[in-house]
């Protein structure tokens, strides 16, 4: 399956744009302190941990 390269990409404004949303610049700035908040609380060895807990327990 070929991948369609002759559309050009759209800026997630442009995106949001197009669906109608209005986004402000105090909302991208409540969104950018949440992701990183998520991604400091991100812990690779506590999350395979609770995985491998979850495929030990019988179906």
């Amino acid at each position: 399956m070929e991948q369609d390269t002759g559309t050009p990409k759209l800026s997630l404004d442009e995106v949001h744009a197009r669906m109608g949303l209005i986004v402000t610049e105090e909302g991208k700035a409540r969104a950018r302190q949440r992701r990183l908040a998520a991604r400091e609380r991100h812990d690779p060895a506590a999350r395979a941990a609770f995985l491998e807990q979850l495929r030990a327990r019988p179906a």
